[in-house]
């Protein structure tokens, strides 16, 4: 390629070969065997280089798993819940599970204080009381729970399933420790939740992170 101006090219070149080896790094101009000037950032490339690598070590790694999936999913408390993602999964940004339902059976109000809940209703209707808000919500519904508020649901078809997403992970612990392993992709058998096992739910419950509220006796 023709030059445009040799005087201006070759002050340029001449600078470039008398400067300090430590200016080619960050983004210095630098010639090479063509004697064109080019921008080096090699110690910039290494690092970056590196922190990817590292991150790479550490960073979710990508995949997939179905509503179908017998090993990952538990009787509990009278539902069937299957893992869809867990903690060891997403290095413990959140959990995501499937929950099938029947009529009737209703958790007690809680409050989490270390994770946000967002609930996808899939199938049937349900109504959500978070705080002071009560929210109907039929397939189709998102609904957004927030830490450090009291909450819970009532189903209110024969059957419901939805999605419940856990932010951060860790809460996937307690109904793992709560529940048995599903001999099938069934309900269990529709009865009342033993008081041994509403016993050990309330003293896992401070080990979660999250308090059942009970109710007020009544005043005298």
């Amino acid at each position: 390629m023709k030059r445009m101006n040799p005087k201006i090219d070759k002050f340029l070149e001449d600078g470039a070969r008398q400067a300090p080896q430590s200016a080619w790094r960050r983004g210095s101009q630098k010639p090479n065997d063509k004697g064109h000037l080019v921008i080096s950032h090699r110690k910039g490339t290494i690092m970056t280089t590196q922190s990817a690598q590292i991150k790479g070590e550490n960073s979710p790694v990508a995949f997939g798993r179905g509503r179908g999936s017998l090993e990952q999913s538990v009787w509990y408390s009278g539902g069937l819940l299957t893992f869809l993602a867990t903690g060891e999964d997403t290095q413990g940004q959140f959990a995501l599970m499937e929950l099938i339902n029947r009529k009737g059976n209703v958790p007690p109000p809680h409050i989490h204080h270390r994770e946000d809940e967002t609930f996808y209703v899939i199938e049937g209707e349900m109504t959500f009381t978070i705080g002071e808000r009560t929210i109907k919500a039929t397939a189709g519904t998102m609904v957004f729970a927030p830490r450090d508020i009291a909450h819970s649901f009532t189903i209110d078809t024969d059957q419901a399933r939805m999605l419940a997403q856990i932010s951060p992970a860790g809460l996937e612990g307690f109904f793992k420790e709560c529940s048995v392993p599903a001999p099938s992709m069934t309900l269990p058998p529709p009865t009342e939740t033993p008081y041994s096992e509403k016993q050990k739910m309330m003293s896992l419950a401070p080990k979660y992170g999250f308090e059942f509220v009970l109710p007020k006796p009544p005043q005298k």
